[in-house]
């Protein structure tokens, strides 16, 4: 976007506010894909049976994949894509006071929730751990049996220790850690479920013990059907694949706590970027200032940096507002209006309240736009000695006043660049391809292509908002990307 374009947008604050409709598309198509989405590692992970699971997750792949095309397809029917920039200016607008409205007797007790942006935010970091999580789990799994194991568990399969008839191609081998084996080529005897005479195959046993004609060896075959030959291994080594599972044990307890770090990781990001507490009734833990709007600044402090609003109070005290919200985000109107500063006087002090020394704030126009971000403790520490008990200052209010929620991110449907539905189907599409049978260095190059399609996708989407100069300060501090 031009300078020129930010300029225009900059000086109409009278753009139309985006209605209902688009948020409610947007929060049903996000909160469908991403259970789509997260379904399909479970599915993975602990459906046994191969081809009832693989049309399981192929349905799930198919509603994310209606999601995404859901997208695409409401963005068109709205007119195509809108600068973000455009919809942030018109959430300022449509008023519900008049500029020469008279100054409120205080802060309202009551705001809009921040609910919505505490669920985006949590929902991005979610989506984004499970789709990386299940990429790595489709590649390394196998989405069904062995050939040969397949036949032999429809046969009906068996565990035996079964005699060795002839031995050859014995190898020690001597790993640099744990025990030494064996390895070899047996040929022993499969005895058949209603007698008659043994029938032999061939078996590549690892074994502990040097492995000797006349000893016995652990495999697995089909009493019906010995023809069909046998594996060597016990249950313990070919368990798992016998129950149909698409990974071991083992890898499957890496994966599930991939997914768990990533959880954990995701609430501590939403900590770092809203805090858990929806701050839409104060109470006696919160405080407000009366100050003067400045404009977008940068937080600064050593090497860290986070965008924010700069408010200025009567005793030339200056308050950092953490928020993302840049120069052309903001009407040149709105610089040097007066308004309230809500915050949370609890957290954030000291560092504690899982807070990362930071608590929730908000600022209340007196034009009925509330809009919620951080402080950071030093500043609610500082602006303590000037502020007012919310409960307190809200005792002089009159009737409460209509307040409407500043929120651009929940309008994410209108802002997507169009090449973000595209990516997601194709991320979707090498998920689903990796349902299938697929060996060797093909689903490793269909993993590389979904996690290609899935970085591409993720850079698409933040890069929407924010210009691409400030795109890099804002993601390395954890901010809400949509």
């Amino acid at each position: 976007m031009s300078s020129a374009d930010q300029a225009t947008i900059r000086a109409a604050p009278a753009l139309q506010r985006v209605g209902v409709a688009p948020r409610r598309a947007g929060a049903g198509f996000g909160a469908l894909g991403l259970a789509a989405l997260t379904a399909v590692l479970p599915l993975w992970l602990f459906w046994p049976d191969p081809q009832p699971r693989r049309t399981a997750i192929l349905v799930a792949l198919g509603c994310a994949l209606v999601c995404a095309g859901g997208i695409a397809v409401f963005q068109r029917a709205a007119g195509g894509r809108r600068p973000y920039a455009e919809i942030s200016v018109a959430e300022f607008s449509g008023a519900t006071d008049g500029p020469d409205a008279a100054e409120p007797d205080g802060p309202p007790r009551v705001l809009p929730s921040r609910r919505g942006a505490q669920a985006r935010c949590l929902a991005w970091y979610l989506g984004v751990c499970t789709v990386l999580v299940t990429l790595f789990a489709l590649v390394t799994g196998a989405p069904q049996r062995p050939e040969q194991m397949q036949r032999i568990a429809d046969a009906g399969a068996e565990f035996a220790a079964v005699p060795i008839a002839k031995v050859g191609d014995v190898e020690l081998h001597d790993p640099s850690k744990g025990h030494d084996y064996y390895t070899s080529t047996a040929v022993v005897r499969l005895a058949p479920k209603a007698g008659g005479r043994p029938v032999t195959a061939t078996v590549h046993p690892v074994t502990p013990d040097r492995p000797r004609t006349g000893g016995k060896v652990s495999v697995l075959y089909a009493p019906t059907r010995p023809g069909l030959g046998a594996l060597a291994g016990d249950e313990r080594s070919l368990g798992d694949e016998l129950d149909g599972a698409t990974m071991g044990t083992g890898p499957a307890w890496i994966v599930g706590i991939a997914w768990a770090a990533g959880i954990v990781l995701s609430v501590v990001c939403l900590a770092h970027c809203h805090g858990f507490r929806s701050f839409s009734r104060l109470g006696r833990a919160d405080m407000a200032v009366r100050g003067k709007y400045l404009g977008p600044d940068f937080w600064r402090r050593g090497d860290s940096e986070q965008p924010c609003l700069k408010i200025v109070t009567g005793s030339a005290r200056t308050a950092h507002f953490l928020a993302t919200v840049l120069a052309d985000h903001v009407p040149a109107s709105v610089t040097g209006q007066y308004l309230w500063l809500c915050w949370d006087a609890r957290q954030g002090a000291d560092g504690g309240r899982f807070s990362g020394g930071a608590t929730p704030a908000a600022l209340v126009s007196d034009d009925g736009w509330v809009m919620h971000g951080m402080l950071k403790a030093d500043d609610a520490q500082m602006m303590a000695a000037e502020g007012v008990a919310v409960e307190k200052a809200a005792e002089r209010n009159g009737e409460p006043r209509a307040l409407r929620l500043w929120d651009p991110h929940s309008v994410w449907l209108l802002y997507v660049p169009p090449a973000v539905p595209l990516l997601a189907a194709v991320l979707i599409g090498c998920a689903a391809l990796l349902t299938f049978d697929l060996t060797g260095i093909w689903r490793w190059v269909i993993g590389i292509t979904g996690a290609v399609a899935g970085l591409a996708l993720g850079h698409q989407a933040m890069n929407a908002p924010y210009p691409s100069v400030v795109r890099a300060a804002l993601f390395s501090k954890g901010t809400d990307p949509a």
